[in-house]
């Protein structure tokens, strides 16, 4: 009996060290605290999201989740500002649902609990996810809409100076800015010895402050007629697996790389064409908008190594 108690009680210890270890406060964004549970839930998710994660040292792992969650955090806390709670309609997460996992490659529900059960991970962690999100392009759409530009005119005579054929391009991106300790060119050879190293990928997953940056810089197949003359003929100069140098954009600098390309047949449909190119490059704008300002909001928190 004394045995049994001694090895019981020594399984306790070990499960209360264990539970202690994972819920040890790392930092804090103003009074809320991030622990080691946050961050370990927050590198799975990533992972599901883009298995390179799996390619980085514990270090790097830590960066990356850690601004990851730095990020959504500071989109929650501002998004709570305006509304009580942020809830997404039963129907439309089910929609983000599907989209999320046949993104990572899944067709089905069951396939996506499967993966979550391996990386132990709750399926509400991805609701929050991609509530928080959803929620957050809501709020940025309405507060930066009156300031997208966009030029119908150009786009339709495009079009229809496109032809029949649509020309595609598969890019990534990696949007980023300077802090007071770099400049351009040191910046950017810190970038470009990362991607020599590792790759385009892995590189957006280090250090670029977009969204994309979680599934490695990949965009979808844009069409020529949505990007502006200067990426256009940065990207028509491009070598299938190259990328540009920088470019200035709102907000910070951006390379993008070519992965890469095609043609399509197309009838025309010259309105259909026309509200698919306003709805990329308005997002496109959208995406700008909420870089820039996540970085003007990211100076009004206090972030603090405990």
């Amino acid at each position: 009996m004394i045995k049994i108690l001694t090895i019981s009680f020594s399984i306790l210890l070990i499960c209360i060290k264990s539970i202690a270890l994972e819920n040890k406060i790392l930092f804090k964004i103003d009074s809320e605290i991030i622990t080691t549970a946050d961050i370990n839930n927050e590198a799975n998710y990533l992972k599901i999201l883009n298995k390179n994660m799996n390619s980085f040292e514990q270090n790097q792992i830590f960066e990356i989740t850690k601004n990851s969650l730095i990020r959504d955090t500071i989109k929650k806390n501002e998004i709570l500002k305006f509304i009580k709670e942020i809830e997404i309609e039963k129907e439309i997460m089910e929609k983000l649902i599907k989209s999320f996992y046949q993104n990572i490659g899944l067709s089905s529900k069951e396939q996506f609990f499967q993966v979550l059960k391996e990386k132990n991970l709750r399926y509400s962690y991805v609701e929050n996810k991609l509530s928080i999100n959803a929620v957050w392009n809501q709020f940025i759409y309405e507060k930066f809409v009156s300031k997208i530009k966009i030029n119908k005119k150009e786009i339709r005579d495009n079009i229809i100076k496109e032809g029949s054929f649509d020309k595609k391009f598969l890019l990534s991106e990696i949007v980023f800015d300077l802090d007071k300790d770099n400049n351009l060119k040191k910046k950017y050879n810190q970038i470009k010895e990362s991607i020599n190293e590792n790759g385009f990928e892995n590189a957006a997953l280090r250090y670029s402050i977009s969204d994309s940056s979680k599934n490695g810089g990949k965009l979808d197949w844009i069409s020529e007629v949505s990007l502006n003359k200067k990426f256009l003929n940065e990207i028509n100069n491009l070598e299938i697996g190259n990328h540009t140098n920088p470019m200035v954009i709102p907000g910070g600098f951006i390379l993008i790389k070519l992965n890469d390309i095609k043609k399509d047949k197309k009838k025309i449909d010259i309105e259909k064409e026309l509200k698919k190119v306003v709805k990329i490059k308005t997002n496109q704008q959208l995406n700008t908008f909420s870089n820039i300002y996540l970085k003007k909001i990211l100076k009004n928190y206090k972030i603090e190594n405990l």
